[in-house]
């Protein structure tokens, strides 16, 4: 192992200090890539491309690659690529020191190519566990895929091209090894045999690889998703929370639409209506789905009552001499908007309004009637509810009233009027007496 680092070690000097022959305008420039553990693949704009460190003919422009190991972290370089130019990326992959506990059991592939790629449950570069190369031996060396107990999608496809050589589910039993025959007849590819080492095994870690030997053992995906309340009313508020491991995609949905795609997270959702979040994770170690229900409640239900039922109503011409009134008490449970009619939009889930009755009638006449209020509530989420208030009115409207004309001032009592009159003839008489003797002196 000594002597293979130092080799590796005076490659990576010497790819760094190459220069490329080829300086032809578009002609491809050289990039170094030189990984750990040796045993990774490389990826070149989502293709693989070749197996352990390599040397890379790429077209000038702008590229990424990806290096991938089961166990390690992945990591992506972008680079750009110079027409006959000469650069190195060095992709050191840090190790998942997590170690993997059963149950398991084991796949081991036959009658594929040595270098084609092996994937389980997807075949996006995450779900890459090994090559065949690395779990098609039994006899001379150690060379085991262990995989946790279930049913496995597994892939297997050209390296490069990525053209499928064989792919199906296969069901992995506790300390059992299922060989695949991938050029067998389909009733015939996959055959059990048991597997005791298994079951000795209590701990192993995800990769480890020596001379002609390699032993790859996936870790389950686990995953969940809850709700911190199942029952709600309309816009209350509800906490959703997941969390997975050993995941490489993960989804979650709301009544089947996507909400978010982290591998653990949370969200405050004010839900509408009734909802079922779901949650997917899916990794090499298989795919474990989740889900919490959220029930809202969108009913509304209003109520509205009058103190009194009934109330007095007396107006004289143009002048209301009587109004009674009488106190509405309301309420709207689970609702975001309230109007009273005629009153008008009212605040809050209850209370009590002040109203005063008034008839319909203008003319003249006695008051009997039946004043309605109707209360009308709604929420976001479409409920809606309405009730209604009657109130008795009665009393009367009468014509304005004139005023009647005051009768003329009666004469005082006086004695009869013949006496004076008498005596008035008398005085006249006298005076025409007295003239008519003034004529004859």
């Amino acid at each position: 192992m000594v002597a293979l680092l130092a080799v590796t070690a005076a490659n990576l000097s010497f790819a760094k200090d190459k220069k490329a022959d080829n300086s032809t305008p578009g002609a491809p420039g050289e990039v170094y890539v030189h990984v750990m553990p040796q045993e990774a693949y490389v990826w070149v704009d989502d293709k693989p491309m070749t197996h352990r460190s390599s040397i890379l003919h790429l077209p000038p422009g702008d590229h990424k690659i990806a290096v991938y190991n089961y166990g390690y972290e992945p990591q992506v370089h972008n680079v750009s690529v110079v027409s006959g130019q000469y650069q190195a990326v060095d992709a050191q992959l840090k190790r998942v020191d997590s170690k993997v506990s059963g149950p398991w059991g084991r796949i081991q592939i036959e009658r594929a190519p040595a270098k084609a790629l092996v994937f389980l449950n997807g075949t996006a570069p995450e779900f890459f566990v090994g090559h065949v190369d690395e779990m098609n031996n039994e006899i001379f060396s150690t060379q085991q895929l262990i995989v946790p107990v279930g049913t496995h999608q597994v892939h297997i496809l050209a390296n490069k091209t990525l053209q499928e050589i064989w792919s199906g589910p296969v069901e992995v039993k506790e300390n059992e090894r299922v060989i695949v025959y991938t050029t067998r007849e389909p009733n015939e590819q996959l055959v059990y045999k048991k597997w005791p080492e298994g079951a000795k095994l209590n701990s192993v870690a995800r990769f480890e690889a020596g001379t002609a030997s390699a032993t790859i053992a996936v870790a389950p995906v686990k995953g969940k998703i809850v709700a911190d309340r199942q029952d709600i009313k309309c816009n209350e508020p509800v906490k959703v929370h997941w969390e997975s491991t050993d995941a490489a995609q993960t989804t979650v949905k709301a009544n089947d639409q996507p909400v978010a795609d982290a591998a653990s997270g949370e969200i405050n959702a004010q839900p509408k209506q009734t909802t079922k979040y779901e949650f997917r994770a899916a990794g090499p170690g298989g795919i474990v789905t989740s889900d919490a229900t959220v029930n809202v409640d969108t009913a509304v239900k209003t109520s509205i009552t009058p103190a009194t039922p009934e109330t007095r109503y007396v107006k004289v011409g143009d002048k209301v001499e009587e109004q009674g009134s009488t106190d509405l008490k309301w309420s709207a449970t689970n609702a975001s908007s309230v109007t009273i009619d005629p009153i008008g939009t009212v605040s809050g889930t209850d209370g009590t309004q002040t109203v005063q009755p008034a008839p319909q009638r203008t003319n003249p006449g006695p008051v009997d009637e039946t004043v309605t209020y109707k209360i009308t509530a709604t929420n976001d989420c479409g409920g809606s509810d309405t009730s209604t208030a009657s109130v008795h009115v009665t009393g009367s409207i009468g014509p304005e009233q004139v005023a009647a004309a005051e009768p003329p001032p009666e004469l005082p009592q006086t004695a009869s009027p013949l006496p004076m009159l008498a005596l008035l003839g008398f005085a006249f008489a006298g005076a025409g007496a007295m003239l008519r003797r003034k004529r004859i002196v």
